[in-house]
């Protein structure tokens, strides 16, 4: 009777584990505030901590050229937003501002104590939002060719002609349509990569995060700059001129790196000269910090 017991006891014990595992998360997802699976991946070591943020459309694969090169250095991470990639889509507001406390949901799961946000296109409200929720935890923001002209606002005629290009964009994507605009190097390894993170992909919330990243630039842009406490540097491309004074009424120390012919996605057509410039943009943030 004793040696069952035992043996009953060794079978429940060696269980714990197996239940354990299957009902926790995994490591690489974190949980929104409302209930949303945000997917991750982590690589490296070191600080400060590098958190990469994709564009409308895409998902954090769009990182890769940077994850191999920073993680030799930094700890990196790279996040899927709900609706994109890996994470969930089961959610009804499809804001900066959400899109804003996921990014923050997984910079406090993993407990990073500072960290350089970067964001491309759509990803650039989504940092700012993210350094509202986080202030004491970010050293500094990168932007990726977005936000050329904080000042201009977007007509409601505007925005739903914008609305339809961009959805044509991504459910009949063409090489006709996307070279030249979104990529101008490597044509045809840019067209597939980009055709692979848009084919059957369901597109949940994707009309409605594209239409609030243009409600945000009309009505919160401003006021998100104001209280953004890091430091933010630009990388863009030469396609639409930065608006540098406007953006230094609401950040006084902006500042901006252009890459030369290069289209939207400047880090897939320039990865070597992005990647000197994240680096530089990095040290002086680093260099700020100490300085405090």
């Amino acid at each position: 009777m004793k040696q069952k017991i035992l043996f009953l006891s060794c079978c429940i014990i060696s269980l714990i584990p197996i239940i354990y595992g299957c009902t926790n998360e995994p490591d690489n997802v974190a949980i929104s505030s409302d209930g949303v699976k945000i997917s991750f991946d982590m690589q490296g070591e070191g600080e400060p901590a590098l958190v990469f943020v994709h564009g409308w459309s895409n998902n954090r694969s769009i990182w890769d050229a940077q994850v191999s090169h920073f993680s030799k250095t930094y700890k990196v991470i790279t996040v899927d937003l709900p609706g994109f990639g890996e994470s969930g889509n089961n959610r009804n507001k499809w804001t900066m501002a959400s899109f804003g406390e996921d990014v923050a949901a997984v910079i406090n799961q993993l407990k990073l104590n500072q960290v350089v946000l970067v964001g491309f296109s759509l990803g650039g409200p989504v940092v700012i939002e993210t350094a509202k929720s986080v202030p004491d935890h970010v050293a500094g923001l990168v932007l990726v060719d977005v936000l050329e002209n904080i000042e201009m606002k977007y007509s409601p005629e505007t925005i739903g002609y914008m609305d339809s290009v961009y959805m044509d964009l991504v459910t009949s994507p063409t090489p006709e349509k996307l070279e030249g605009v979104f990529y101008k190097r490597n044509p045809d390894a840019s067209f597939e990569r980009a055709f692979s993170m848009l084919k059957d992909v369901p597109r949940i919330g994707w009309k409605e995060s594209i239409n609030d990243f243009f409600r945000w630039a009309n009505e919160d842009c401003i006021e998100s700059l104001k209280k953004t406490r890091a430091p933010i540097i630009s990388i863009n491309s030469d396609q639409t001129p930065t608006n540098v004074e406007a953006f230094r009424k609401c950040v006084p120390s902006f500042k901006v790196n252009i890459i030369p012919d290069v289209g939207h996605l400047v880090m897939w057509d320039a990865p070597e000269e992005f990647n000197r410039l994240l680096e530089e943009s990095i040290q002086e943030f680093v260099n700020e910090s100490k300085l405090e």
